[in-house]
């Protein structure tokens, strides 16, 4: 009986002692501000699941993280979840290197992410990650400027007639030297994610219905392009010659009082900008207001099975309905679980951070970005030409043509 005893004590002793925890890696995107959110709560996760470490490795932006994941899927080296960019995943499922996971979800997670985010992470009727950071365009504008110029801080434009109105306002020579310095708007030359609200408020799209085509030549992106080239050439209250960085640093030091930017800036712009930072809804343009939302996914990469069962645990947690609201907190990504856009605690925060709520309510107005397997290669083509229209001054029609041949011919 005493051997017996002993034997089931070394039996615990020896279980509790070396029984070996799955360890998991987690390669994680995006600017510093977000990266000390994220490994916070990766370290909670750590300390409050002990079978299970997480280790979380930044990897730099997005595109920085996307080289590095090809390099290692060439060299079967890839980490067993990454924070993906949406418009990546054709990249991973061509290429097999991530399966469908609509087996791995229960029920009240599919019920309770809303249906346009599971579509960023869905092809072909298949779910193949779970919405994690999800931002949308949102109308960025200078509380002080608009004061400066008698116009109410608390009225930003609503459609595109009152922002050129405002914008002749806000576009001024501050120095008396016979040149503008102060301008009113930046439409950034980012290609579908500029371009796409404007389009779709035309009534336009980027692609003929089986994505085999771009169509760059129709009335609505004629239209769309031409009115945001006026807001250079004809009503000359977007700078000409600015370059996408001069930009975004004229908006920073006030030199720039309104322009399109993602809502997962917000945080980052209340805490730092020297002037009090306004978000509204996307001005209607042809009497309908569109936005475009993007940002990252988490995808398992994980093939062993007690590994596959840990790197599923693990994102469903990072986004469960307390998790989704701090990082909603934290930075200003749009919440992914419908129990955490009604919660009590989530209304609370947005009397008290009106600028938070209004990302909220573009989810009523938007649309994911394009998919196509060769998204990045077309943007860069949509990106050129944007270049050349409102740095070079060209012909929409005409450069809109050369684009549309050029993309159609690289993608057949």
């Amino acid at each position: 009986m005493k051997r017996i005893v002993i034997a089931v004590l070394f039996l615990f002793v020896s279980t509790s002692v070396f029984a070996k925890k799955i360890e998991i890696t987690f390669w994680h995107s995006l600017g510093f501000h977000i990266k000390d959110v994220v490994e916070d709560m990766v370290e909670e996760y750590n300390e409050t699941h002990s079978g299970v470490k997480v280790d979380a490795v930044f990897q730099g932006l997005y595109e920085e993280l996307q080289v590095k994941m090809m390099t290692a899927a060439v060299t079967r080296q890839l980490p067993d979840i990454a924070q993906v960019q949406y418009e990546y995943l054709e990249t991973y499922i061509d290429n097999d290197l991530v399966e469908p996971i609509d087996r791995y979800l229960d029920e009240e997670m599919k019920e309770d992410v809303p249906e346009i985010m599971w579509k960023l992470v869905t092809r072909d009727n298949q779910i193949y990650g779970v919405p994690f950071c999800v931002s949308a365009t949102m109308f960025y504008y200078n509380k002080n400027a608009f004061e400066r110029v008698g116009l109410d801080p608390e009225r930003p434009p609503s459609n595109w007639n009152e922002l050129i109105e405002m914008g002749k306002k806000l576009t001024a020579d501050t120095d008396g030297d016979g040149v503008t310095d102060s301008y009113a708007m930046m439409f950034w030359t980012d290609g579908f994610y500029g371009l796409a609200p404007v389009l779709w408020a035309y009534g336009g799209e980027f692609f003929n219905e089986d994505n085999t085509r771009i169509n760059l030549t129709s009335d609505e992106m004629v239209q769309a392009v031409s009115m945001l080239r006026d807001l250079v050439y004809k009503h000359r209250i977007m700078p000409q010659n600015w370059t996408d960085w001069e930009g975004g640093q004229a908006f920073l030091t006030g030199k720039l009082a309104m322009g399109f930017f993602s809502s997962a800036g917000i945080s980052y712009g209340e805490q730092n900008l020297p002037w009090e930072l306004g978000i509204a809804p996307m001005p209607e343009i042809n009497g309908s207001r569109q936005t475009a939302i993007g940002g990252s996914g988490l995808l398992s990469f994980a093939t062993k099975s007690k590994k596959k069962r840990a790197a599923h645990e693990f994102i469903e947690w990072m986004v469960n309905k307390e998790n989704t609201i701090r990082f909603h907190e934290a930075i200003g990504y749009i919440p992914v679980r419908k129990s955490a856009l009604n919660s009590l605690t989530l209304k609370a925060f947005h009397r008290d951070n009106p600028n938070y709520r209004i990302t909220v309510e573009a989810l009523s107005y938007a649309r994911p970005l394009p998919q196509h397997s060769d998204y990045y290669k077309i943007n860069v083509k949509l990106r050129e030409m944007l270049e050349r229209i409102f740095l070079l001054g060209g012909q929409p029609l005409e450069e809109l043509r050369k684009t549309e041949r050029e993309i159609n011919a690289m993608i057949q």
